[in-house]
């Protein structure tokens, strides 16, 4: 049961997160400056940026939790995974800012999407490491390799999810209101899932770390 609830939240996540091949491309190829002097970049380069982040913050990350741990105060794998929910909700919060002057057709600053997926990268680095290892922990020992194949079928239907929300980017009446969707159920599924976190940790009670 504790699998199931976190999966359905880990699918949530991953909604959001995956727009960085979509429409966030789009919104860089239309809608940001991408002007270095007399250089226009192509907007597939802002792909780069969240490997980049990962790669540099993954051990800044690695290290606050054995801080956070080594002073009994680090945080259960549930409450990491709201951290994450919310990143990546805030994440998009720059987004919705930088919405309104590309709606008036203003070339907007390559800051804020840098911006959006650094935060989103963070995102992950709480939820995805910590979300694998709480499925090997959780899962009932015959069911640990169905129970993480289910888990990178949340993946798949995020994926799936995502590109129907991409698709109604120019359906929706403006990028501002267009990217406080991805902010409004990252957000709220962060708030749903921390009064949940009790539950959780009733549930996986015979489960050290978990």
């Amino acid at each position: 049961i504790a699998l199931l609830i976190v999966v359905s939240f880990g699918t949530v996540f991953w909604l959001a997160f995956e727009q960085a091949g979509s429409s966030l491309t789009l919104f860089a190829d239309k809608n940001t400056n991408r002007n270095i002097g007399s250089f226009n970049f192509p907007a597939s380069w802002f792909q780069s940026v969240q490997p980049l982040s990962i790669i540099l913050l993954a051990p800044v990350m690695a290290w606050l939790w054995r801080a956070l741990a080594a002073r009994r105060r680090e945080p259960s794998t549930s409450l990491k995974m709201v951290v994450g929910l919310a990143l990546v909700g805030a994440g998009f919060l720059f987004l919705v800012v930088a919405g309104g002057p590309a709606d008036r057709g203003v070339l907007v600053s390559p800051f804020w999407l840098v911006a959006a997926y650094v935060l989103n990268s963070c995102g992950e680095l709480c939820l995805s490491p910590v979300g694998l290892s709480y499925v090997t922990k959780v899962a009932p020992p015959r069911f640990a390799s169905l129970m993480m194949g289910v888990w990178f079928l949340s993946i798949a239907a995020a994926n799936y999810l995502g590109g129907f929300l991409a698709s109604m980017m120019h359906e929706v009446p403006s990028l501002t209101r267009f990217f406080m969707i991805p902010v409004a159920t990252s957000f709220g599924a962060a708030v749903v899932m921390l009064a949940l976190v009790p539950l959780l940790k009733r549930l996986t009670s015979s489960v050290a770390d978990a």
